[in-house]
């Protein structure tokens, strides 16, 4: 993971994206574009994606049929009529398995946002106004939802034990139980501790990757596959996240870029110092590790450091945790503590429609004062094609430190 993100400003983007005009979106439906009057009746598009969660799509479309008088996609359809020549209306959006690509951005620029299925058809029948019909869809990371696997490593590293999974294929099916490339950190053996045995104990392996980048404090990222490769899945530091993806940057000022910010810095739940405390099974001895802001390994913005210290936040907070030697004890203080400094400062904000702005990628925000200017992990993304056109919202937290003992 070396790749360096360049940082673009919107208006070099805007170079890229012709000016941000005629913003468009494609809905393939098993490979297949819909007919030009379904597109026409699609009233809103978004995409949503988060680093801790699968993510998904949601259609507003118009389900009224003003020429026959019925609705159009779910509703008016009788037993015979679903079998008959309106069938492949109202079978369309069905959640029965098809495979859907969302694409989003400009005229003769759009990117591949996620390929998912339909999980739920929604029609409202309003009292007064037009019905519509809402479809929501999960990315194809779902159907790891479909089996519960148990497994178990020794003498290994949480980036190697995902590594490993790229290769572990279902006996039953003989295909791959992830269906996406799956890169890690290079040399973990640097930043990680050996763990003795490690265990997926019937689970789902998706559920089982993100419990195990919890533990370790990091992302995990699905990013489309391009012409010509593979989707990959992103487990590792948050800071790395970006170079998954398209290694780029944005940067965001306030009153020229951004159409929207609204950052909430808090000290509620601040701590100085983590202590994980275990039990070494081998010298029969306790086991206690202790991280605190003011270790060399905490590079800080000195800004968020004066806060901490000045602010009366806990002292400590004590875990006890299945480690079994200090070294590991010691990374999993602090990759605690790392993880609680990143909820310091966090930021909601709205910019006009950015395909690569995604979770998992960085933004640098400016114009705001030195306390909340700086570079933000972005979280969470929604992606909204409608009435007003392409825009973007994202959730982030401020993470311009450099949490080094714990990435």
């Amino acid at each position: 993971m070396t790749a360096t993100a360049t940082v673009t400003t919107l208006s070099q983007e805007s170079v890229i994206e012709k000016g941000f005009y005629v913003p468009t979106f494609q809905v393939l439906v098993q490979n297949s574009g819909l007919p030009k009057d379904v597109v026409r009746d699609i009233q809103q598009i978004s995409y949503h994606d988060n680093y801790k969660e699968i993510d998904g799509f949601e259609l507003t479309i118009n389900n009224w049929d003003a020429t026959t008088r019925s609705f159009k996609y779910i509703g008016s359809e009788t037993e015979k009529t679903l079998n008959g020549p309106r069938s492949p209306y109202y079978k369309l959006f069905e959640p029965c398995g098809k495979t859907v690509q969302i694409s989003m951005g400009y005229l003769g620029n759009l990117r591949v946002m996620m390929t998912g299925r339909f999980i739920t058809m929604e029609p409202t029948f309003a009292m007064s106004g037009a019905s519509t019909l809402s479809v929501r869809g999960l990315n194809v990371l779902n159907s790891l939802r479909t089996k519960q696997y148990t497994y178990s490593w020794t003498n290994k590293r949480d980036s190697e034990i995902a590594q490993s999974l790229d290769n572990l294929i279902d006996p039953a099916t003989g295909k791959k139980r992830v269906p996406a490339r799956i890169i890690v950190r290079e040399h973990p053996e640097q930043s990680e501790p050996l763990l003795e045995y490690v265990s997926e104990e019937n689970q789902y392996d998706i559920d089982f990757l993100l419990t195990r980048a919890r533990v370790r404090g990091y992302v995990l990222v699905y990013n489309e596959s391009k012409k010509g490769t593979q989707p990959t899945l992103y487990f590792g530091p948050s800071k790395d996240a970006a170079s998954a993806a398209r290694a780029v940057t944005f940067q965001l000022d306030w009153g020229k870029s951004l159409l929207e910010f609204k950052p909430s810095l808090t000290t509620h739940n601040q701590i100085k110092s983590v202590t994980v405390r275990g039990w070494n099974r081998q010298t029969k001895k306790a086991i206690s590790a202790k991280s605190t802001v003011t270790d060399a390994g905490f590079r800080i913005n000195r800004d968020i450091q004066r806060l901490i210290t000045e602010c009366h936040p806990r002292e400590e907070i004590v875990v006890h945790e299945p480690v079994f030697t200090p070294q590991q004890a010691q990374k999993r203080a602090d990759a605690i503590l790392t993880d609680r400094l990143r909820s310091f400062v966090k930021a909601t904000g709205t910019t006009v429609g950015l395909p690569d702005l995604r979770a998992g990628v960085n933004v640098q925000i400016g114009g705001v004062g030195s306390r909340l200017s700086g570079t933000y992990f972005v979280t969470e993304t929604t992606h909204t094609i409608g009435p007003k056109g392409y825009t973007t919202q994202f959730k982030a937290r401020r993470e311009d430190f450099e949490g080094g003992k714990a990435s």
